[in-house]
């Protein structure tokens, strides 16, 4: 599959709000050296980037990318919808880079055991947990962007 970047200016079948050459070299200015195709990476962070709830709404409903929005307010400034936030971008980056550490936001989460018995076999689970495991920085670079705050209104285990 072929990465195709929404600049602002709902691009036709957009996937990305990045390029491979932009999420290889965020990842390389924080040290880290990518071994997993970019291309794969930058498509599995978007399944989760465009899944949440962004504040504003979409600029053209036929478009293929939650962003660009209109009624967007960064800070108290009217974000121009023809623009993709700098914070969407790095979020992006961020999820693209805990996807290749294995912390996949959209990865299926084991239940908590909290108790194990081997003879005549008990187990129980917690009754409550984390609903997503979710990488603290990507929340950080989201929360002026997601309706309820950088939780987007859910509730998030956070690693580091």
């Amino acid at each position: 599959m072929t990465v195709i970047v929404e600049t602002g200016e709902t691009v036709a079948n957009a996937n990305s709000y990045v390029s491979e050459a932009t999420l290889v070299a965020f990842a390389l200015a924080r040290g880290v050296t990518l071994a997993t195709d970019s291309t794969e990476l930058l498509i599995k962070a978007m399944d989760y980037i465009d899944s949440l709830d962004y504040i504003g709404i979409k600029k053209n409903y036929t478009q293929t990318t939650q962003w660009p929005r209109y009624d967007v307010w960064i800070d108290g400034y009217n974000f121009y919808s023809d623009q993709i936030p700098q914070e969407l971008k790095n979020a992006q980056c961020l999820t693209a880079m805990a996807i290749e550490e294995g912390t996949d936001p959209l990865a299926n989460l084991a239940r908590t055991v909290t108790q194990e018995t081997i003879g005549n076999l008990s187990v129980s689970y917690a009754s409550s947990g984390a609903s997503q495991e979710l990488n603290i920085k990507i929340g950080q670079a989201l929360r002026k962007l997601l309706k309820g705050g950088w939780t987007g209104g859910n509730t998030f285990k956070c690693v580091k």
